[in-house]
């Protein structure tokens, strides 16, 4: 009876544009697991928490994922059986390649975080304590250098990432200027403090922020089109921070836009900052995030929207709506 069943979403290949649920990510539950007995060889076996949906998971369909393997991303688990003395059975685990199922099986070598109970939800160590939270506390700390007074945009404010940043920024005395996709999102702009929030879609964003005398820092989570609108909007000595090109994250090279404001760079004296999470957190540190963010959390100064089902077949729908901005908060797949 140890046998049990382990639904699970397999990728089966990279589309051109958008995925397409049950063609390029397929739901298989009739897949099984026999979670006595299977083979641990030094690694462990987690029945599965929580996972996470974040839009990065597109580039990886691109260039990480092998067709007929399970999908993989952000994943909290318990630890059910160990063979492995530096994981306890009942303690929890994090992966960013976390199988998309039920249970997991992670070999010695895996690269896993063992998780701190801080007296929050599990899911939380997908986001606001996990890879979206990490991603705009370190990329804000070691790039705005920001002073008060100054003016920064977010695009894709009300985005866990974007939101944070906000909120941070909020809290520093800058002025803040956001933009998202729809008048709810913009109204959870409004409930975090934002300055000024605007839908993009029915107001002109270079409008909006020459009315508002131009920006000192950008925070640009989406890269194409908007990226080249907003150089254009920079004050001189302006800080622009690359944290995505969700804009782009469904196009192929060929049809990537190509930016026609980059001269601006140079009149304007701006600096460019791209950078990668976890390469931050290697060669900067975490900027005191482990010491300070589950604090904030815990006391209401940082907030967060989320969007939890207990759905996995769901799961796939949902990385098509992160990615054409229909979600209306940070994904999060939750097990009972």
């Amino acid at each position: 009876m140890s046998t049990v069943p382990n639904p699970t979403i397999i990728f089966i290949s990279n589309p051109q544009g958008a995925p397409v649920p049950g063609e390029h990510l397929v739901y298989r539950q009739d897949l099984t697991l026999d979670i006595d007995r299977v083979p641990l060889n030094g690694g462990i076996l987690t029945k599965t928490v929580a996972l996470g949906m974040d839009p990065y998971l597109r580039n990886r369909m691109k260039y990480e994922y092998q067709p007929n393997t399970p999908f993989l991303g952000h994943g909290v688990g318990v630890v059910i059986r160990s063979d492995n003395s530096n994981y306890s059975v009942g303690s929890h685990i994090h992966s960013s390649n976390y199988p998309f199922s039920h249970y997991a099986v992670f070999s010695p070598d895996s690269k896993l975080r063992s998780l701190k109970d801080e007296g929050l939800p599990w899911h939380l160590y997908l986001g606001i304590l996990g890879l979206a939270g990490e991603t705009a506390w370190y990329g804000y700390k070691a790039f705005v250098r920001s002073q008060k007074g100054e003016t920064i945009y977010v695009s894709t404010g009300a985005g866990l990432v974007g939101s944070v940043v906000c909120q941070l920024a909020k809290a520093e005395g800058l002025r803040v200027i956001a933009s998202a996709g729809s008048d709810s999102k913009v109204e959870f702009l409004k409930e975090l403090g934002v300055d000024v929030a605007f839908n993009y879609k029915e107001k002109d964003i270079a409008t909006v922020l020459h009315e508002h005398g131009g920006v000192d820092i950008y925070w640009d989570n989406v890269g194409g089109k908007t990226l080249e609108t907003v150089i254009g909007c920079m004050k001189k000595w302006g800080r622009i921070i690359i944290c995505g090109f969700i804009s782009e994250y469904n196009l192929a090279p060929s049809e990537y836009h190509g930016n026609q404001s980059l001269l601006q760079v140079l009149v304007k004296n701006l600096s460019i900052s791209g950078y990668v999470v976890y390469d931050v957190l290697a060669k900067l540190g975490d900027f005191g995030f482990w010491s300070e963010v589950p604090e904030l959390v815990k006391g209401g100064k940082l907030k967060v929207k989320e969007e939890i089902s207990k759905n996995l077949e769901g799961s796939m729908q949902m990385l098509v709506d992160c990615l054409v901005g229909k979600n209306e908060g940070k994904g999060v797949i939750v097990f009972e």
